[in-house]
Protein backbone atom coordinates (compact mmCIF):
# COMPACT_ATOMS: atom_id res chain seq x y z
CA UNK A 1 0.00 0.00 0.00
CA UNK A 2 1.11 3.55 -0.67
CA UNK A 3 0.96 5.69 2.44
CA UNK A 4 3.28 8.47 1.42
CA UNK A 5 1.17 10.88 -0.62
CA UNK A 6 -1.22 12.30 1.96
CA UNK A 7 0.61 15.63 1.86
CA UNK A 8 0.04 15.91 -1.88
CA UNK A 9 -3.58 14.80 -1.67
CA UNK A 10 -4.66 16.93 1.29
CA UNK A 11 -2.38 19.96 1.21
CA UNK A 12 -0.74 20.49 -2.16
CA UNK A 13 -3.53 19.47 -4.59
CA UNK A 14 -6.21 21.70 -3.05
CA UNK A 15 -3.79 24.60 -3.62
CA UNK A 16 -2.07 23.50 -6.83
CA UNK A 17 -5.22 22.94 -8.89
CA UNK A 18 -6.51 26.52 -8.38
CA UNK A 19 -3.00 27.90 -9.00
CA UNK A 20 -2.75 25.90 -12.23
CA UNK A 21 -6.21 27.18 -13.25
CA UNK A 22 -4.96 30.75 -12.91
CA UNK A 23 -1.80 29.98 -14.87
CA UNK A 24 -3.75 28.16 -17.60
CA UNK A 25 -4.86 31.54 -18.97
CA UNK A 26 -1.29 32.83 -19.20
CA UNK A 27 1.67 32.03 -21.46
CA UNK A 28 3.46 30.30 -18.55
CA UNK A 29 4.42 26.76 -19.58
CA UNK A 30 4.46 23.67 -17.38
CA UNK A 31 8.24 23.42 -17.87
CA UNK A 32 8.68 26.97 -16.61
CA UNK A 33 6.77 26.00 -13.48
CA UNK A 34 9.04 22.95 -13.13
CA UNK A 35 12.11 25.21 -13.23
CA UNK A 36 10.54 27.52 -10.62
CA UNK A 37 9.78 24.54 -8.39
CA UNK A 38 13.36 23.30 -8.64
CA UNK A 39 14.72 26.78 -7.90
CA UNK A 40 12.58 27.04 -4.76
CA UNK A 41 13.68 23.62 -3.53
CA UNK A 42 17.36 24.31 -4.31
CA UNK A 43 17.02 27.56 -2.36
CA UNK A 44 15.53 25.54 0.51
CA UNK A 45 18.59 23.29 0.49
CA UNK A 46 20.90 26.31 0.54
CA UNK A 47 18.92 27.82 3.43
CA UNK A 48 19.24 24.56 5.37
CA UNK A 49 23.00 24.52 4.75
CA UNK A 50 23.22 28.08 6.11
CA UNK A 51 21.20 27.02 9.17
CA UNK A 52 18.24 29.21 8.18
CA UNK A 53 15.94 26.30 8.95
CA UNK A 54 12.56 28.06 8.97
CA UNK A 55 13.32 29.72 5.64
CA UNK A 56 14.53 26.37 4.29
CA UNK A 57 11.31 24.68 5.37
CA UNK A 58 9.12 27.40 3.82
CA UNK A 59 11.04 27.33 0.53
CA UNK A 60 10.93 23.53 0.44
CA UNK A 61 7.18 23.46 1.02
CA UNK A 62 6.66 26.12 -1.68
CA UNK A 63 8.86 24.08 -4.03
CA UNK A 64 6.82 20.96 -3.33
CA UNK A 65 3.55 22.81 -3.90
CA UNK A 66 4.87 24.25 -7.17
CA UNK A 67 6.00 20.76 -8.17
CA UNK A 68 2.31 19.79 -8.21
CA UNK A 69 1.29 22.88 -10.18
CA UNK A 70 3.37 21.94 -13.23
CA UNK A 71 1.58 18.61 -13.74
CA UNK A 72 -1.83 20.12 -13.09
CA UNK A 73 -1.09 22.90 -15.58
CA UNK A 74 0.11 20.41 -18.19
CA UNK A 75 -3.06 18.34 -17.88
CA UNK A 76 -5.39 21.37 -17.88
CA UNK A 77 -3.84 22.91 -20.98
CA UNK A 78 -3.26 19.70 -22.92
CA UNK A 79 0.51 20.22 -22.76
CA UNK A 80 1.39 17.04 -20.89
CA UNK A 81 4.40 15.43 -22.55
CA UNK A 82 6.90 12.69 -21.92
CA UNK A 83 9.73 15.22 -22.02
CA UNK A 84 7.97 17.35 -19.39
CA UNK A 85 7.40 14.30 -17.20
CA UNK A 86 11.04 13.35 -17.60
CA UNK A 87 12.20 16.86 -16.69
CA UNK A 88 9.96 16.87 -13.62
CA UNK A 89 11.20 13.49 -12.40
CA UNK A 90 14.86 14.35 -12.91
CA UNK A 91 14.47 17.64 -11.05
CA UNK A 92 12.78 15.71 -8.23
CA UNK A 93 16.01 13.75 -7.75
CA UNK A 94 18.15 16.89 -7.91
CA UNK A 95 15.99 18.62 -5.33
CA UNK A 96 15.93 15.55 -3.08
CA UNK A 97 19.72 15.69 -3.14
CA UNK A 98 19.78 19.43 -2.49
CA UNK A 99 17.67 19.06 0.64
CA UNK A 100 19.61 16.11 2.08
CA UNK A 101 22.94 17.77 1.28
CA UNK A 102 21.71 21.11 2.63
CA UNK A 103 20.74 19.58 5.97
CA UNK A 104 24.00 17.66 6.06
CA UNK A 105 26.04 20.81 5.49
CA UNK A 106 24.31 22.53 8.40
CA UNK A 107 26.85 20.58 10.50
CA UNK A 108 28.91 18.56 8.05
CA UNK A 109 31.44 17.31 10.60
CA UNK A 110 28.70 15.60 12.60
CA UNK A 111 26.18 14.79 9.86
CA UNK A 112 28.27 13.57 6.90
CA UNK A 113 27.88 9.81 7.50
CA UNK A 114 24.14 9.93 8.17
CA UNK A 115 23.65 12.42 5.33
CA UNK A 116 25.39 10.05 2.93
CA UNK A 117 23.14 7.20 4.12
CA UNK A 118 20.03 9.39 3.73
CA UNK A 119 21.06 10.30 0.20
CA UNK A 120 21.51 6.64 -0.72
CA UNK A 121 18.21 5.67 0.94
CA UNK A 122 16.37 8.45 -0.84
CA UNK A 123 17.80 7.63 -4.24
CA UNK A 124 17.29 3.87 -3.91
CA UNK A 125 13.65 4.41 -2.98
CA UNK A 126 13.14 6.40 -6.17
CA UNK A 127 15.31 4.16 -8.33
CA UNK A 128 13.54 0.94 -7.37
CA UNK A 129 10.22 2.41 -8.50
CA UNK A 130 11.66 3.93 -11.68
CA UNK A 131 13.30 0.64 -12.63
CA UNK A 132 10.07 -1.24 -11.93
CA UNK A 133 8.29 1.11 -14.33
CA UNK A 134 11.01 0.51 -16.92
CA UNK A 135 10.44 -3.26 -16.80
CA UNK A 136 6.67 -2.94 -17.08
CA UNK A 137 5.16 -2.61 -13.62
CA UNK A 138 4.73 0.17 -11.07
CA UNK A 139 5.43 -0.49 -7.41
CA UNK A 140 3.58 2.26 -5.60
CA UNK A 141 4.31 0.65 -2.26
CA UNK A 142 6.36 1.58 0.74
CA UNK A 143 6.37 3.85 3.74
CA UNK A 144 8.90 6.41 2.52
CA UNK A 145 7.62 7.88 -0.72
CA UNK A 146 8.79 11.35 -1.69
CA UNK A 147 6.11 13.16 0.32
CA UNK A 148 7.12 11.31 3.46
CA UNK A 149 10.82 11.99 2.97
CA UNK A 150 10.21 15.68 2.26
CA UNK A 151 8.02 16.03 5.35
CA UNK A 152 10.66 14.37 7.53
CA UNK A 153 13.41 16.65 6.18
CA UNK A 154 11.30 19.79 6.62
CA UNK A 155 10.34 18.79 10.17
CA UNK A 156 13.97 17.95 10.95
CA UNK A 157 15.02 21.41 9.83
CA UNK A 158 12.22 23.20 11.65
CA UNK A 159 12.88 21.44 14.94
CA UNK A 160 16.66 21.52 14.72
CA UNK A 161 16.88 17.73 14.52
CA UNK A 162 18.88 17.21 11.35
CA UNK A 163 20.62 14.10 12.69
CA UNK A 164 17.35 12.38 13.57
CA UNK A 165 15.65 13.45 10.34
CA UNK A 166 18.50 12.25 8.14
CA UNK A 167 18.73 8.97 10.05
CA UNK A 168 14.99 8.36 9.68
CA UNK A 169 15.17 9.09 5.93
CA UNK A 170 18.12 6.69 5.62
CA UNK A 171 16.39 3.85 7.48
CA UNK A 172 12.96 4.32 5.90
CA UNK A 173 14.60 4.66 2.49
CA UNK A 174 16.34 1.32 2.91
CA UNK A 175 13.15 -0.36 4.12
CA UNK A 176 11.13 1.11 1.23
CA UNK A 177 13.73 0.19 -1.38
CA UNK A 178 13.82 -3.44 -0.18
CA UNK A 179 10.00 -3.52 -0.03
CA UNK A 180 9.76 -2.20 -3.60
CA UNK A 181 12.35 -4.67 -4.84
CA UNK A 182 10.49 -7.58 -3.24
CA UNK A 183 7.12 -6.39 -4.56
CA UNK A 184 8.44 -5.90 -8.10
CA UNK A 185 10.18 -9.27 -8.26
CA UNK A 186 7.02 -11.04 -7.03
CA UNK A 187 4.85 -9.26 -9.61
CA UNK A 188 7.27 -9.86 -12.47
CA UNK A 189 7.65 -13.54 -11.56
CA UNK A 190 3.85 -13.90 -11.38
CA UNK A 191 3.64 -12.82 -15.03
CA UNK A 192 5.94 -15.63 -16.23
Amino acid sequence: MEVGYALTRYLYRPLSVPAASVLAGTPVSPNQVTYASAALSFAGGVAFARRAFVLGAVLTLLGSLTDCVDGDLARMTGRASRSGSYLDHVFDRWTDAALVIGLTFSDVSELAPVGFAALVGSFMTSYTRTKAQAVGTDCQVGIAGRDTRMLILVAAGLFGQALIGLAVVAVLGLITAVHRMSWTIRHLNARN
